[in-house]
């Protein structure tokens, strides 16, 4: 009866062994590493190698439920005069105790305090691989076999993206991730997925300054900017030569080195050029080491295509950052139930994210190019068309170019595009 105690205690503890390795957070082991707790190490590397550990749980599983029922049988057979009997009343018995007493109870409670129990049964479970090591290394030699022979890729990540994408959604959720940390957080991991095409300033929205500008009419075109660069060109606006920098200039009259009838580009620094398939990343990183605060990005007909600087690509994560005296107009805004304005230069990607809409990708970075994609011609103000379930109307446009639209978000999915007359709503 005691060496059939000690098997049921045994079973007990290869299912809770299994239970809490696999419940057990793996950022939660590393905090406990960092942290120094006893005993985090070896449970570390017993973690280090789970097929092992799997290998050694259900080889010392099977062996001592095994064990048992054969010892239950033998100890009813001795008990019971009917074999039959004997045999049916410790196969049921020895099924009902392994089930509820070295299933059912052991795994729950090492589900529950899973740390604890890991900690509790590293030692003695590491002690169990190295009795069961040969056998334990032939099954899982087998278990490699047939893995390969099913085309089965063992190697998987500790952690990966979408699951720590779903423990921040799940944080926010519960409270104990804040909203904006959320957001915040989302945004991380589509920066390295962006390229700067998505993000930067289209040629038309640059404002440019030409080669030679005397420097009182460059000090006219800034007092109507809140812009601290300007990219510099000579002759036409595809040949960019340089960049001026107003700090640049102020420290040069401030030294006395250049007068009102002087050219304000005498002091204008080198451009950087980048492809507009660069990624967003990428290029972060490229000007955070070389000190760039603006780079010109040209397609790929070796034209300019816009610009994009160092604090644009810090607003994909952290969000628009308003200079002093610019515009207060925000990039969106809710003027009712399901009802938006919004900037037409507003990126889709972003629409999709802070409206909750669902536009698809195409040709197209912004609200306007979506709205001309699927209209086929240059809106006019007040214009209107329905894709899917949301109604998208002009509100504001500036010659050919749209700058505002209202979104209204009317419930229904009719899956189609339709294009209106001006009206007003």
């Amino acid at each position: 009866m005691a060496v059939l105690a000690l098997c049921l205690l045994l079973s007990a503890f290869f299912s809770a062994s299994e239970t809490a390795f696999i419940a057990l957070s793996r950022v939660r082991l590393l905090q406990l590493e960092d942290g120094a707790r006893p005993g985090a190490r070896r449970v570390a590397r017993l973690m280090e190698r789970p097929q092992r550990i799997l290998a050694t749980v259900l080889l010392g599983n099977n062996l001592v439920n095994t064990a048992a029922a054969a010892l239950a049988t033998a100890v009813a057979i001795s008990l019971v005069d009917n074999p039959d009997i004997a045999v049916l009343a410790a196969t049921v018995g020895v099924t009902l105790v392994l089930l509820i007493f070295c299933e059912t109870l052991p795994k729950t409670l090492a589900w529950s305090r899973s740390e604890e129990a890991a900690f509790v049964v590293a030692r003695p479970l590491a002690m169990a691989g190295l009795a069961l090591a040969p056998a334990v290394t032939v099954l899982q030699g087998i278990s490699l076999l047939a893995s390969k022979v099913l085309g089965i890729d063992n190697a998987k990540a500790q952690v990966t993206e979408d699951e720590i994408r779903t423990m921040i959604s799940v944080g926010a959720r519960t409270g104990t991730v804040e909203p904006t940390e959320a957001e915040m957080l989302e945004k991380v991991f589509h920066f390295g997925d962006r390229q700067v095409h998505e993000v930067m300033t289209p040629r038309t929205e640059i404002r440019w300054v030409e080669k030679g500008t005397r420097l009182d009419e460059f000090l006219e075109i800034y007092a109507q900017q809140t812009h601290t660069r300007f990219p510099v060109y000579e002759g036409d606006t595809e040949n960019v030569v340089g960049l001026l920098s107003v700090k640049d200039l102020v420290q040069t009259m401030a030294e006395g080195e250049i007068g009102p009838d002087a050219s304000a580009t005498e002091v204008m620094r080198t451009v950087y050029f980048v492809p507009e398939t660069k990624s967003v990343s990428g290029l972060f990183e490229e000007m955070r080491e070389s000190g760039q605060q603006m780079a010109i990005i040209i397609d790929q007909y070796g034209g300019v295509a816009g610009l994009v600087t160092l604090k644009s690509l810090l607003e994909v994560i952290v969000g628009p950052v308003r200079e002093e005296g610019e515009d207060g107009r925000d990039e969106f805004e809710a003027i009712g139930e399901n009802v938006y304005d919004a900037d037409a230069g507003m990126g889709v990607m972003e629409a999709n994210e802070e409206l909750g809409l669902d536009l698809p990708e195409g040709n197209y970075q912004t609200l306007a190019g979506f709205i001309l994609e699927q209209l086929g011609h240059i809106p006019q103000e007040g214009e209107y068309l329905y894709y899917r379930d949301l109604r998208m109307q002009v509100t504001e446009m500036k010659r050919v170019k749209i700058e505002r639209v209202r979104i209204h978000v009317l419930g229904r999915a009719n899956g189609r595009v339709r294009s209106g007359d001006p009206i007003s709503t």
